[in-house]
């Protein structure tokens, strides 16, 4: 078994990693590789049979990308404290490898989004994003208008900051400071979130995974920028178009017994929960 290893970079050292990730890993008989800091800018990524996150939930979404490429499942292992995509603490990486090995886990398939687009004037790209396709403006200054499209049918144009289009995974992220709803992350369904929508109509929608979305400008804004999970893609004017759709082979997710998204939605959100008894 090889593992893809992908290292926050900053909080995971060298030292830290050899003293205490890689002895585990050589005691669970697993190989491994580690991927590049910026995998963006890195060519002939190494092939792997899973990717193992050690960080939060930023590293994550940089190793998801490289498992929904490899079509490989990808486990996310937390450092300090409880995220929403890297469940499991470090101090459980004996036994999470465990049951990698030993294949007492699940897989949890997670839908993502592809995104169509040629801003800038580029020839059209094929991208994956994790979380979320936002199409914004980048500088404290006046809003923009964005239109958006659903399977050819005109949804509405907006005067706002923007407009995020999120998957069920990326409910819990940018679409939530901004007033979307928490959608369970296995949902075959897709959030589109108005961002400061300067209008009392502009309401979070949620919309059936097999939907098409077009986002556009309806004017020229000089500071509109598209972004996927939080990565700048460049600047876009209003003859750009970017169509966002699931992918049609979703993101595996490595699962334990523990902890449930239920649980880390009680733990982030501080949320009370009583069983209640019946009277004798």
């Amino acid at each position: 078994m090889h593992a893809l290893v992908k290292l926050h970079p900053t909080i995971v050292t060298d030292e830290f990693f050899q003293q205490s990730i890689a002895p585990e890993l050589k005691q669970a008989g697993i190989d491994y590789s580690l991927l590049p800091a910026d995998i963006f800018q890195s060519q002939d990524l190494p092939r792997g049979d899973f990717v193992l996150v050690i960080g939060g939930d930023g590293t994550f979404l940089s190793g998801a990308l490289v498992a929904s490429e490899q079509d490989i499942p990808i486990l996310g292992v937390e450092l300090g404290h409880l995220g929403f995509l890297c469940q499991q603490p470090v101090e459980r990486l004996p036994e999470v490898l465990e049951a990698l090995v030993s294949g007492t886990h699940s897989v949890e398939e997670r839908p993502v989004l592809q995104c169509t687009t040629s801003v800038g004037g580029k020839p059209a790209r094929i991208l994956t994003a994790i979380n979320d396709v936002v199409l914004g403006k980048s500088e404290l200054t006046r809003m923009i208008e964005l239109t958006v499209v659903i399977d050819g049918q005109p949804l509405a144009t907006f005067k706002a900051d923007g407009i995020i289009v999120a998957s069920a995974t990326g409910s819990t992220a940018y679409s939530l400071s901004a007033g979307g709803p928490l959608l369970e992350p296995t949902l075959t369904a897709v959030v589109i979130t108005p961002i400061c929508a300067h209008t009392l109509y502009a309401k979070p929608y949620v919309v059936d995974g097999s939907r098409s979305i077009k986002l556009s400008l309806a004017r020229e804004a000089a500071d509109a920028i598209l972004s996927m999970d939080g990565r700048k893609i460049g600047p876009v004017s209003p003859h750009d178009e970017t169509t966002v759709t699931l992918k049609p082979k979703p993101l595996k997710v490595m699962r334990l017994a523990s902890p449930t998204f239920y649980s880390v939605l009680r733990e982030k959100f501080g949320w009370d929960f009583k069983f209640s008894r019946s009277r004798e």
